[in-house]
């Protein structure tokens, strides 16, 4: 599962986004869902199955970034940083397991990456753990830090406000946003789709990033979206699922000022 990275690494990417889960025998992986059957094609969670016996991933199954067709191996997260040493990683921990987070905090210290690694949580429970594990490594907000912010910046009162975590990272609505809630009901869309306009606006941005905290918004696919969160929102960065797009799109003559 390597390619994915190379080929962003090729187009210029600054820094890899991952998602880690724990295998039945305490191995850290790197795979963005908690289950196999989406990528693997076969039924069963990743914690539930030892790391030799995890399927490779089939790119056969409907992916969102670009890649061949061979069968890719589920990293060890030890390999992405074995593999990449002085790439930024920014690493989503998305399960509540007291050993995932010291293995996580054990490899970025072994591999000397505590000033190259983010990390963080939607889960402000495991937010706090992270903290508790290792506050050295940069950590973005949870999204009830997220919510904080925004709801303090709208009543006025975020400059008086401390604030803990190191990043901004939320969603934008866009390409992604549209194919992953095609099922839910139209008042529940309508709902995401004004919280997350609610997330995302330029003068809270520019606060965050006087205070030295960057502002990274996900998952941005073309141009349109790319346009709109650096020239209308400044943001810092943008997460995209393909770089080659994003590439072209900043080395373009109009927007050759982006990358100085």
């Amino acid at each position: 599962m390597m390619s994915p990275f190379d080929k962003g690494l090729t187009n210029g990417v600054e820094m890899l986004e991952l998602d880690c889960h724990l295998t039945k025998d305490h191995q850290v992986v790197v795979h963005h869902d908690f289950s196999l059957n989406r990528t693997a094609g076969q039924d069963g969670f990743i914690r539930d199955i030892n790391y030799n016996d995890l399927p490779f991933i089939n790119t056969t199954v409907q992916l969102y970034y670009e890649t061949n067709s061979e069968l890719l191996r589920i990293p060890l997260l030890k390999d992405v940083f074995e593999r990449y040493p002085t790439t930024p990683i920014n690493i989503d921990v998305k399960e509540d397991n007291d050993e995932l987070i010291r293995q996580i905090s054990k490899l970025i210290q072994e591999y000397g990456r505590e000033h190259l690694t983010y990390w963080g949580s939607f889960s402000h429970k495991i937010c706090k753990k992270l903290i508790v594990e290792n506050s050295r490594i940069v950590r973005f907000c949870s999204m009830k830090e997220a919510a904080t912010i925004v709801v303090s910046y709208w009543l006025g009162l975020l400059p008086f406000i401390p604030l803990t975590s190191g990043a901004f990272e939320v969603p934008l609505p866009g390409e992604v946003f549209r194919k992953t809630t095609v099922n839910l009901t139209f008042k529940t869309r309508i709902m995401f789709y004004l919280v997350e306009r609610a997330l995302n606006n330029k003068k809270m941005f520019k606060h965050l990033q006087r205070r030295g905290i960057p502002v990274y918004v996900w998952i941005l696919n073309n141009d349109e979206e790319f346009e709109y969160a650096f020239k209308e929102l400044s943001v810092t960065g943008v997460m995209t699922d393909y770089p080659s797009r994003l590439k072209n799109y900043l080395t373009s003559a109009k927007h050759e000022f982006l990358l100085n």
